[in-house]
Order: structure tokens, then sequence, then C-alpha cells
């Protein structure tokens, strides 16, 4: 393989760029370029030769599969490889790019290895199991002997041909496999028997609908199963020098074959024998003579039922991976974000050494205050996780509320200079609230963003504090309807919203944030105004 080869790294946020430039780095691929959208990759690509792209989904400007189209459609990108690395994981994301052409499909978040994996597999390479060294190759498999003779030589039927280049391989394929019947049908079945006969009879039976090996001696048995891939095992009990049980339990043993369903075919159909072989880890019993219906029906059920398992446990091993890497990705973005505020921090304490008219003090101390509490809640963002888990524990103290609602509508003002939508509060005197101060700041600084964001041009956002029953009502109004669609599901996590950019989050991490404080949150709309009411204990 060129390690030499152009590859371009196509994604609007830098911290995946950077990501995936180590990852190719670690790869050996050194001559890497970078666009952060399909735009700039486009110009870029009409004046350098590109070797390989690995492009985002959505992006400003162009898109990454805009992008892989005009690839399709140039000659000199027409065979590119292009491998998408994305959010978008629906079927329905997943055959539009396949229609379009891409190679590769990967879904973010990712680890460092299943980029890896995906990346070279893309180029026709395969990585070892374990997640470094990259580069390295699988040794090759080793070879089995040569079955011993039979008396009569079952007839497998060879390999299916390869799919037509043009289609993406399923391995390269997040989400999009094939329906479970389709993948059953190309199972492999290994038939022991020590009685040539009866293999022939069993293979007769089972060839047109399934792969077979067969094996006539429990050693030779182990011997295909640790060699080849194997999807259920028909073992007979009955063998001379290794009986079926010893094969079961040497299979049982072996973690590399612990894995395969065991059907047991034998005459020996007494209770004592069936109970043996299922404590051993079958998971049938069939007596012979077997009747050819019941026996592909048993066959199919199982067959069924482990693709359904494997299906689960990759699931689960891809769900792991991509908590790890969420895990990854929020320690680098708490390390990126604290640089630049800890720069505004300081130099916000450096102004307030400095003589300063009382407005300017008065607009350092806001920028010292809110990089304060920015370096606060970087330091909190797996919060709402633990919130969620009722793991989080909040440090409640009495706090005044209309100060601190003071200062939130301030800084709301100075980032939202430029919008024409005004701010109205009338800070209360000694209004107290038994809450989490910090955690009071993040979601009122939360409610009345969306708020703004959500009014009308020359819009009015009101704050008003009112006592209630042992609480306080924090009551903020704005110009605007909450769409029909979203108002049952406002407050859930991943609630449809028109918001530009918007996670699904922003709300359901209000009412959490209020629930565990003790309080609730509520929300009225209609007649061209909506009213947010989120309601606080008083001490």
């Amino acid at each position: 393989m060129d390690k030499s080869a152009s590859i371009l790294i196509v994604d609007d946020y830098l911290l995946i760029r950077t990501h995936v430039r180590q990852v190719l780095a670690e790869l050996g691929f050194l001559n890497v370029f970078q666009a952060d959208n399909g735009k700039t990759a486009q110009d870029l690509m009409r004046k350098q030769q590109i070797d390989i792209v690995v492009g985002d989904w959505g992006m400003p400007v162009m898109s990454g599969i805009d992008l892989l189209k005009w690839m399709r459609t140039d000659h000199r990108y027409a065979n590119t490889p292009f491998m998408m690395l994305t959010a978008e994981a629906n079927p329905q994301s997943v055959r539009t790019a396949l229609q379009a052409g891409v190679n590769a499909y990967m879904i973010k978040p990712f680890t460092v290895h299943s980029f890896a994996c995906k990346f070279m597999s893309m180029l026709g390479v395969q990585l070892e199991t374990a997640p470094s060294p990259f580069a390295r190759q699988n040794p090759p498999a080793p070879v089995p002997k040569p079955p011993a003779p039979t008396a009569a030589p079952v007839h497998v039927p060879p390999p299916s041909a390869p799919a037509a280049p043009a289609l993406l391989p399923e391995s390269n394929v997040i989400g999009l496999d094939a329906p479970i019947g389709e993948r059953v049908k190309k199972s492999t079945v290994l038939i022991v028997d020590d009685i040539p006969t009866n293999i022939e009879v069993l293979a007769g039976v089972l060839k047109d609908e399934y792969a077979i090996k067969v094996a006539i001696s429990g050693k030779k048995a182990l011997e295909i199963a640790d060699a080849f891939h194997i999807d259920l095992i028909l073992l007979d009990i009955m063998m001379p020098v290794m009986d079926g049980f010893e094969t079961c339990r040497q299979l049982k043993a072996n973690p590399k074959t612990a894995h395969i369903p065991i059907i047991f075919l034998s005459a020996r159909d007494g209770t004592e024998d069936v109970v043996a072989g299922l404590r051993l880890g079958a998971v049938d019993y069939v007596s012979k003579p077997a009747d050819p219906t019941i026996l592909k029906a048993r066959l199919s059920a199982h067959l069924l039922l482990a693709t359904a398992m494997q299906d689960v446990k990759r699931q689960n091993e891809l769900l792991i991976e991509n908590a790890r890497l969420r895990e990854d990705v929020e320690r680098m973005t708490r390390h990126d974000l604290k640089s630049p505020i800890a720069v505004a921090l300081h130099g916000s304490q450096a102004l307030l050494c400095s003589p300063l008219t009382p407005n300017q003090r008065e607009q350092a101390h806001m920028i010292e205050t809110a990089a304060e509490n920015a370096l606060e809640m970087i330091n909190r963002t797996l919060d709402v996780y633990k919130m969620e888990q009722g793991s989080y524990q909040p440090a409640l103290q009495v706090f005044d509320l209309g100060e601190m609602l003071a200062k939130v509508c301030q800084q709301v003002r100075l980032a939202f200079d430029s919008s024409d939508v005004t701010v109205s509060f009338e800070a209360p005197q000694d209004v107290t609230c038994l809450g989490e101060p910090l955690l009071c700041y993040s979601l009122f600084n939360n409610v009345l963003k969306n708020a703004i964001e959500a009014s009308p041009p020359g819009g009015r956002v009101t704050v008003n504090i009112a006592p209630g029953y042992g609480n306080l009502h924090v009551m903020i109004d704005n110009a605007g309807e909450v769409p029909p669609a979203a108002r049952e599901r406002f407050f859930e996590k991943y609630a449809p919203s028109d918001k530009i950019g918007g996670n699904g989050l922003g709300t359901y991490s209000i009412r959490l944030m209020a629930e565990v404080q003790g309080g609730s949150v509520g929300m009225d709309t209609g007649h061209g105004r909506t009213r947010l009411t989120i309601t606080l204990p008083c001490p």
C-alpha cells in the first residue's frame, strides 16, 4: 500500500479533523489535507489531486453527500475511495450514501480502532483485533489438515461469488445489514458422525440451504471448528475414541468455538442422555432417525436465534466503543475550551488591576464572572448524565434569586448584543431561594437564550418572579408559539425542534436541572406567546 497517498479530511468540526488526522498518522499516512466544508474541498480537489477522501455528511455551504455525488460525476474522482464519517445513522441515509457511491460508512462517534479498521478495510487491508499497532495485518489463516477419506465423499457447494465491486461490503456499513433470514441462508453447518452414510443423508437434506462441512470423528470436528467459521454443529454422540459428549465439552471450553450452537443427533434418546447433552451446553437434542422436515425447522430456529444474539453482541460492542469515544471527546472538548476561557479570565483580572472607568470596571467584572462560570460549567459536562442516572447530589443552599437572575439577564443581553430582542427584568429585593446557585445559573441562562432565539425580530422577553406555596415561580415570556407537533414532547430528550443546530437536549436538561433541586418546569403556549415557568423551593 502506498502510504504517500494524499488524503483529504472534510469536516466542519476542527476537533474531528484533528482526531482523524492523528489516527491516519498512526497508520503511516502523513500526506493529509483538510477542508471545513464540501465547497472548500471541491476547490482544493480541482487544484490538487486527492487519492482518498474522508468526509462528514452535514456541513455548511456544501454537504458531504453533495461532494460525493460531484466526485462520482468527475472523471478524475469517479473511483476515488470515499469514507463517509457522519452522525447520520438511519438506514435511509446509509442507502442514499450507497447509491451515491460511498465506499465505507462510519457512524460518529467512533473509536480510534474502529475508524482504523474501517479505513484500512476500505483500502483492502484487514487489521488485527488488537487496537495497536494499527498497520499490522492479520497472520495467514491456519491451513486445515486434509479431511480423512470417506466411503462416500460428500459434495460441498463451492463458495458463492463475491459481490459486485460497485456495492459496498456489508462489513463496511454500520446499521444496514441484510435481513436476518437472508444471512441465515448463508450459514455453515458442520455435520459430525463416524458413519459416512449418515453424513451423506444429512448433507443431502441440508446442502440446498446451507454450506456444509463434515467430520468423521470428534478430533476432526475440533480441528475444523477451530480453523473455519462454523454457525452450527450437528453432533453424533456414539463415536469411537472421542464421543459426542467429550467433543461438546472441548468445544465449549475453547473461547473461539464456545459460542457455536450444538445440536446432538443420536439414537440414544433416554432422559439421562438428553439432560446430559443439554447440561454440556447443547441447544437441542434430536433423535435418530431424524425427520427431515423437523430437523430443518429446528436447525432454522436455532440459526435465527444465534444470528440475533450475534447482532445484539455486535450492537453492544458498538455502544461500548461509542461510550468510550464520547468520554474521550468530552475530555478533549473540556481541555480545548478551558484554554481560551482561562485567557479571558486572566485578561479580565489584569484589567481590574489597572485604572478603569466605573463602566469599564463593571464590564471587566462581568467578563471575569462569566469566565469563572464557564470554567465551572465545563467541569460539569457529565452532570446531566448523572441526573439521568439518579446519582447527582445537588449542593443546596439559600441564595438571592433576584440578584442571580439580574446577572444572568445582563450577561445574556451582552451575548445577544446584536439582536433586536429586548430582555426585561426588574429584580425584587430579598427574594431568597433554596437551590444550587451554579446549577440555577446554567438553567436560567439556557432558558433565556432559548427564549431570545425563539423570539421574532423586535420581540421582547420578560422575566418575573411570583411567590408560591413554599416555593417561587420564575416566569419567562417571549413572543412566538411552540409548533403544535413539538408541544407534547417539549421537555423530552431529543424532542423535535425547528431550531438550527439544536440537538434536542436544551429543554430536556432544563427539566432535569429543576427537578434535581426539588423543583419543576412547565410550558404554556398560544395566542402568539410562550411562557416557561420554573418552580424552585423556598428556604
